[in-house]
């Protein structure tokens, strides 16, 4: 919110030992529903049904969901498929609709701006109900630790909307690192050319009169109760603190996870964050977040991972082509062996380096032989992998499901924190759920949701 929030939810929610752990835990659990919709469509309710819910309600539609209901709180926005879906009900509330439809559903996606995807999913998953939510999967640490203990708890199929997880990408991201082939990894880079929406903004916008067709106080959902302003909508609310998550919240769950997947990371011990200026209402227009990660079986050693964004890269590697573009959006991993890197949304590896000197024919060989393997690979539909899953039961088959997608959330939303405090370095412990250096960064670790909204497991 935009004053601090006490921290004592959020240190309440102890990150309960790796993601292995955890998902060991999960998988011991028997599967809660069954294959009882063979032959039949998942049932389920979308909440956000313009801009990027538009795509998604259509996929998950195309992958054998049946629409039951849909909520939008901005008519304009969701008029397509308010009209291609017109005999099915809608609203400008989720709340109202999944209390009115909770017999109806199996399930329910969730396609709002950042600040309403924890209270949501929550509120539907306490339910019983399968969710699907586009990432991040929220905006603080707090909100995501409710999530991984609602896994947990209420063992429905889940899934974070980061598309590439389930493409032959991070496939062979994968088999590189398990083959050996980047030898010692000695560090991580992740870079996107957002944002592309204003940020370093030091006010709110001036108060305007709310459009018609948009209910301003859902819209705010569980945040503090502000006036519109036109500075919010449609796409730049992810530029403001209260409500989106920054550039690194839109990309990161992309292009970070082929490094966070294959090395097995999971929250950083400390981080410290170089910016245009200290976060406060707006995110900052550029940044370079610097996180430390524990030892892992990847990484015995921890390792370091660096995100750039605004303009920002990482320069190319030891080894690789000095005039290497790193393109707009990607991931680099730097190995002993080898380098490799991939554009956007997990895109597929290809090797930039082979040893520390710039050697054309060696990473030419290496090129050959890492797209002759790609071609043996084949990726999934992330939608209808969750949609599939759902139908069965099955909580531990889409690959992004919150298990996995929590704790990296978690991670970005921490250093997110580090961006009100640049040139700081922010150590993180584990167990308690604190920076222990830092008790100002500490107030912004989760949100004390306001009345009608709750972030209780």
């Amino acid at each position: 919110m935009s004053e601090p929030s006490n921290p004592a939810q959020s240190n309440r929610r102890r990150f309960l030992g790796t993601t292995t752990a955890a998902a060991a835990t999960l998988g011991s659990a028997e599967l809660v529903y069954g294959d009882h919709h063979k032959g039949k469509p998942l049932r389920f309710a979308q909440i956000g049904c313009g801009g990027k819910g538009s795509s998604d309600l259509d996929s998950t539609v195309s992958s054998g969901g049946k629409l039951i209901a849909m909520c939008d709180v901005d008519e304009g926005r969701a008029k397509g498929h308010f009209n291609k879906y017109s005999k099915v009900p809608r609203y400008t509330d989720y709340r109202e609709m999944l209390a009115k439809h909770k017999d109806e559903i199996d399930a329910v996606v969730v396609s709002t701006p950042d600040h309403v995807h924890a209270v949501a999913a929550l509120a539907a998953m306490k339910l019983g109900k399968h969710v699907y939510v586009q990432k991040p999967l929220a905006r603080t640490y707090g909100e995501c630790m409710a999530l991984l203990e609602a896994t947990k708890k209420y063992k429905v199929v889940t899934q974070m909307g980061n598309q590439g997880h389930a493409g032959s990408g991070l496939k062979l991201w994968k088999k590189m690192m398990d083959d050996g082939a980047f030898g010692e990894v000695l560090e991580l880079h992740s870079w996107s050319n957002r944002p592309i929406w204003p940020q370093g903004m030091t006010k709110y916008p001036a108060e305007a009169p709310v459009p018609k067709g948009l209910d301003w106080d859902s819209w705010v959902g569980p945040m503090e109760k502000r006036a519109f302003g036109k500075g919010f909508l449609p796409f730049s609310w992810r530029g403001w603190w209260d409500f989106g998550a920054g550039a690194m919240g839109d990309m990161a769950c992309h292009n970070m996870d082929p490094a966070f997947w294959t090395c097995g990371l999971t929250l950083p011990t400390s981080i410290t964050a170089e910016a245009s200026a200290p976060a406060g209402v707006a995110y900052p227009k550029w940044s370079v977040i610097h996180f430390h990660f524990p030892a892992t079986k990847v990484c015995p050693k921890g390792i370091k991972m660096i995100w750039h964004d605004g303009g920002k890269r990482p320069k190319p590697p030891a080894g690789a082509d000095p005039g290497l573009n790193m393109g707009g959006n990607g991931c680099l991993i730097v190995g002993s062996k080898m380098s490799a890197m991939g554009g956007s949304h997990a895109g597929t590896p290809r090797p930039v380096a082979v040893g520390p000197k710039f050697d054309k024919d060696a990473i030419a060989r290496e090129s050959a032989r890492w797209q002759a393997e790609h071609r043996k690979l084949k990726g999934t539909d992330h939608h209808r992998e969750w949609v599939d899953a759902a139908k069965k039961g099955d909580i531990n088959a889409p690959g992004s499901n919150f298990m996995y997608a929590a704790p990296m959330s978690a991670a970005l939303a921490l250093g997110a924190v580090a961006l009100r405090f640049p040139g700081q370095e922010l150590k993180w412990d584990d167990q308690s759920g604190k920076f222990t250096n830092h008790d100002e960064a500490n107030k912004w670790v989760t949100i004390d949701p306001r009345e009608g909204y709750d972030l209780k497991v």
